[in-house]
């Protein structure tokens, strides 16, 4: 076998627990790739202050902060 792709919805309680028993086994080695889509729909809108704190977040890690808020 050359290699497995999975795509589904992890529960934001379940998070650790998919790192730890299926990413962890493949972390450390070449090949890994992890495509998140993050959506966000609370009852009421994301303020400006959240939407800054995530791009500030995302930029600290490392990654694009191009965030779409509709």
């Amino acid at each position: 076998m050359s290699g497995l792709t999975w795509m589904g919805e992890v529960p934001p309680q379940k998070w650790m627990n998919f790192y730890t028993k299926i990413l962890s086994k493949f972390a450390s080695a070449a090949g890994l790739k992890l495509t998140v889509k993050v959506d966000v729909t609370p009852e009421g809108d994301v303020s400006k202050q959240k939407v800054d704190e995530t791009k500030s977040a995302l930029r600290e890690l490392g990654l694009n902060d191009d965030i779409d808020c509709r």
